[in-house]
């Protein structure tokens, strides 16, 4: 098979030959013209053919490989995102059953903070040592919904992503009233720590609808 198409080759070679030979012999402009034309148009075939015998060749004894096809790039692409895709998704997950930890035990914190009549009670130094502590609640609740802020939740995760950014919003401003309650000193009731243990209420029960729902 590969003799065959070599001598098709060379007799494609010859007859360009032969032609060039005849445009050089012809007689006249434009006999010379028409000639020079098809002796140009026979050799650009015979190199032509030339090449695509030679890379023939070529493959036939292993110089060289033949192509994947596209369809195997495109697997492999395919592939490669969506185990990215899922990687995020993973880390995402991750970042936010922690960042439901935290929220849950700083919500806990808060309903556990001593009401304000019994704070009164325990005199100025006690008092101090108090707003210290709510002060920390606050402080831990703000960063709780900066972290929450920075993430970037998977389209499926959307939903749950508002729920639990709405719970740490409540969170930050339950913080916000535990410490705010000091500097009422007229308010003898705790309006503020109440106000404040109503928020971590919802917060704990959002929060655990949504862990039953995963």
């Amino acid at each position: 098979m590969i003799g065959v198409e070599l001598v098709d080759v060379a007799i494609l070679w010859c007859i360009a030959g032969l032609a060039g030979i005849s445009a050089m012999n012809a007689r006249g402009l434009l006999r010379q013209l028409a000639s020079w034309i098809i002796a140009v148009l026979i050799i650009f075939a015979a190199m032509f053919f030339s090449y695509m015998k030679v890379e023939n060749v070529k493959q036939e004894i292993g110089f060289t490989e033949p192509a994947a096809p596209v369809r195997d790039g495109v697997s492999s692409s395919s592939t490669l995102t969506n185990g990215v895709v899922d990687t995020l998704a993973e880390g995402y997950s991750a970042a936010e059953k922690q960042l439901m930890g935290n929220i849950l035990e700083i919500a806990g914190d808060i309903l556990a903070f001593p009401e304000w009549p019994a704070i009164q009670a325990q005199g100025i130094e006690k008092r101090e040592s108090f707003e210290s502590r709510a002060r920390f609640l606050r402080n831990k609740s703000m960063d709780s919904y900066r972290q929450i802020r920075s993430l970037t939740p998977p389209s499926e995760k959307k939903l749950s992503y508002d729920i639990l950014l709405a719970a740490a919003d409540n969170l930050r401003l339950a913080g916000y009233e535990v410490h705010n309650q000091f500097g009422q000193d007229s308010d003898t009731s705790g309006e503020s720590i109440g106000k404040a243990r109503e928020r971590a209420n919802q917060i704990k029960s959002t929060i655990s609808t949504m862990v039953n729902k995963e």
